[in-house]
């Protein structure tokens, strides 16, 4: 179970950060904004995946709360690096405002 944890971990956030990076480089979706929506889906995420791994728990005669940890740790790794994300935007933001007004 730890190495499927590890896995979903290293796709989701691979996945993320590939598409939050796109966007702001192809200038659709500011990093301010890709950390919000990050943050809000990671819980999301993180209950979905909670009730597939408690089951798999479940069935293979645990109690699930292995599952469920597992579930609240990519939960937490994915809004952490949502909050990561609005910290650079908004540090982007800021040294972009100095520039223009320095210039």
């Amino acid at each position: 179970m730890d190495a499927v944890i590890w896995l979903l971990i290293l796709l989701l956030l691979t996945l993320f950060n590939w598409g939050a990076i796109s966007f702001h480089n192809n200038k659709k979706l500011h990093f301010f904004w890709s950390g919000i929506i990050i943050g809000i889906l990671g819980p999301i995420i993180a209950f979905l995946i909670g009730a597939l791994f408690v089951k798999m728990d479940h069935s293979a005669g645990g109690t699930g709360e292995g599952g469920a940890i597992g579930a609240a740790f990519i939960g937490l790794m994915i809004v952490g690096n949502g909050i990561l994300y609005v910290f650079i935007g908004m540090f982007v933001k800021i040294v972009s405002l100095i520039k223009g007004n320095s210039a």
